[in-house]
């Protein structure tokens, strides 16, 4: 990381207000998602839409919403679909801004996030996405875990040679995102084998990174603004997601490196290293049991499924869009 990055990329005042949109996708919140959108409604950046995606089986969120309808920055669409990725094609489509922010449905957002999030791309013209940081809301840390993203320094990662992940994975997670609209649509938007509801479970916002790196966009990753993340999972929960998290990641790869990206290579032996050989390492010197198997088999399974599985073209047949 250059010097220069480092004083670019910390907390600056943002006098230029480019037209944004945030999007939030959402899924049987109910009235629990109304505090996201608030977080967003008092963002100091007053130039953007709120768009939220709604795939909810009943009709709770529509009727939280509602109520906020008299504020003519939101757009409200529900559709009958199910998966993340296919929610985030949705809100990529609809946008009517380059610029997308995309936070989750239980997160919130600190007043000066938009402004941030959007100073990369005006600093760095190849910058096709921007990561924030994740931190976890109050919990019972005996009880379980809320996934996280942290990062000791900003960073500009220019291309794949130069991938760098906050915690051996990845460099950030989608409710921490920005990308710009005509990346994602040079690219295919995002992958609906994965993420929430695809056949990976997980592993969206990597894949999507991966794809974009491949195709000469940069990513930059800032770490002075915080979402706040109330996602608590309990441990047997926070173990499936650690599966999810090692069979998308290892698709991802398989997929990239299907496709002649043979750079990736060098990546997923950095990844499996990180995730498999130095916790091994660890827990032998503190003489325990390395309990990282499991790590093993996700990251091979999803590796060699990635390898089989041809790239498909999004089919949007019998896809209901209804926008309030």
């Amino acid at each position: 990381m250059s010097p220069d990055l480092a004083k670019n990329t910390q907390s600056v005042p943002i006098t230029d207000q480019p037209r944004v949109t945030v999007l939030i996708c959402t899924r049987n919140r109910g009235a629990a998602i109304l505090a996201t959108i608030r977080s967003v409604l008092v963002n100091t950046h007053t130039n953007f839409e709120l768009l939220i995606v709604d795939q909810s089986t009943n009709t709770h969120t529509a009727q939280a919403i509602g109520a906020l309808s008299h504020d003519s920055r939101i757009r409200y669409v529900n559709t009958n679909t199910c998966g993340l990725s296919i929610a985030r094609n949705i809100g990529l489509a609809l946008s009517h801004n380059d610029l997308v922010i995309m936070t989750d449905d239980d997160c919130e957002v600190p007043p000066n996030w938009i402004a941030q999030m959007a100073a990369p791309f005006l600093q760095h013209p190849r910058v096709g996405i921007v990561f924030c940081d994740v931190v976890a809301g109050p919990y019972d840390r005996r009880a379980g875990f809320v996934p996280v993203s942290l990062s000791a320094h900003p960073l500009l990662i220019e291309d794949l040679a130069h991938w760098q992940t906050c915690d051996g994975v990845n460099i950030g997670i989608g409710a921490g995102m920005a990308i710009r609209r005509s990346v994602a649509e040079e690219i295919g938007g995002f992958d609906t084998l994965f993420g929430p509801g695809g056949l990976f479970r997980n592993g969206d916002d990597i894949d999507f990174t991966l794809r974009a790196l491949a195709a000469d966009h940069q990513i930059c990753r800032i770490n002075h603004v915080r979402v706040i993340h109330h996602g608590f999972r309990t441990f047997e929960e926070n173990r499936a997601l650690m599966r999810g998290a090692m069979y998308s990641a290892g698709a991802a790869y398989g997929r990239l490196i299907r496709s002649g990206q043979w750079r990736a290579i060098s990546s997923y032996i950095a990844m499996f290293i990180a995730m498999v050989i130095v916790p091994i390492i660890e827990n032998l010197r503190r003489r325990q049991v390395p309990p990282v198997l499991g790590r093993v088999i996700w990251l091979v399974r999803g590796f060699v499924k990635g390898l089989w599985i041809p790239a498909r073209t999004p089919n949007h047949d019998g896809i209901r869009v209804v926008e309030a």
